[in-house]
């Protein structure tokens, strides 16, 4: 379950900068998660609020704003979105699937978008 690490490290980061500012507690984390991240948003919540105990995030608000998978055609050109259905196809090192092109089908693509992960800002409340 990755999202419990992703969830540890989203609190050490947020709980850094509210520290760094001073601030007594954070009551909201607004997050984009991309698509082909493949951490699902509802175990995220959860194990946020497990990770966040004791610090200044507990009790905070996660808001997560979902970002949609893009690709790139190396064939034809075609940039944007897609709607992936799998298969999966998993190793000890890393999980491999192909996109293909939703205007010529071609196999060779590129993700461009739908990775991201970022904390956009938090809210806190100051001393």
């Amino acid at each position: 379950m990755h999202e419990f690490a992703t969830a540890q490290s989203i609190v050490r980061t947020v709980t850094r900068a509210a520290l760094m500012h001073q601030a007594k507690k954070i009551t909201e984390v607004r997050l984009e998660l991309g698509e082909f991240t493949f951490i699902n948003p509802q175990q995220l919540q959860f194990v946020f609020e497990i990770a966040a105990k004791g610090s200044p995030a507990e009790e905070a608000k996660l808001i997560i704003t979902r970002l949609p998978g893009k690709i790139k055609c190396l064939k034809c050109g075609y940039e944007g979105g897609l709607k992936y259905t799998g298969p999966e196809i998993h190793s000890s090192v890393m999980a491999a699937f192909v996109l293909d092109c939703p205007k010529c089908g071609n196999k060779e693509t590129e993700i461009i978008g739908g990775r991201e992960l970022r904390i956009k800002d938090i809210k806190v409340e100051m001393e």
